[in-house]
């Protein structure tokens, strides 16, 4: 049998997003040191081995900084965080990608990292466009996080925000 995935639609109203993405300072933060602290809070918070921050960009998903992915991006179609923008007013988690009809057959699910469970908040800019996701992921399935967990991925994704924009200058 084969496995198939569905990439994120894109956005009505793309151009302007993908605006808001080059404004934002996430495309030049590569490695910062302070971002970098945000996911590994992150991935402590839900007990994961991997967490990054996420930009969705024109055809691809660019990490800015990763913790345990080993990769710096990936296709935009193999992008879990541009399912999770779609919704910029709540989380989205998938507890098993391996039985999720949307992820079953992602590359980034049937070879490494592995991806089984996801969950994942998005990053709102300045003019209220989804950037991207912050997002925290493992290779076994997971529990559905507590509110407690989602609320602070949130106030995480908002320092974010804060810290690319003292970037940009």
């Amino acid at each position: 049998m084969t496995a198939f995935y569905s990439p994120a639609r894109r956005p009505l109203d793309e151009a302007e997003r993908q605006h808001a993405v080059d404004a934002s300072g996430f495309l030049r933060a590569g490695g910062d040191p302070a971002l970098a602290r945000l996911i590994r809070e992150a991935a402590e918070l839900f007990d994961t081995e991997m967490a990054a921050i996420a930009i969705v960009d024109h055809d691809r998903q660019y990490f800015p900084v990763e913790l345990g992915l080993g990769i710096s991006e990936t296709p935009r179609t193999a992008s879990f965080c541009a399912h999770a923008m779609l919704r910029p007013d709540r989380p989205f988690c998938v507890l098993d990608a391996s039985y999720d009809p949307r992820f079953a057959g992602n590359p980034l699910v049937l070879a490494p990292p592995e991806i089984r469970f996801y969950a994942g908040v998005p990053l709102i800019g300045e003019e209220e466009q989804p950037l991207g996701a912050l997002c925290v992921l493992d290779r076994e399935p997971g529990e559905v996080p507590s509110d407690a967990q989602f609320d602070g991925l949130m106030a995480l994704a908002a320092r974010a925000i804060m810290r690319a924009a003292a970037l940009r200058g």
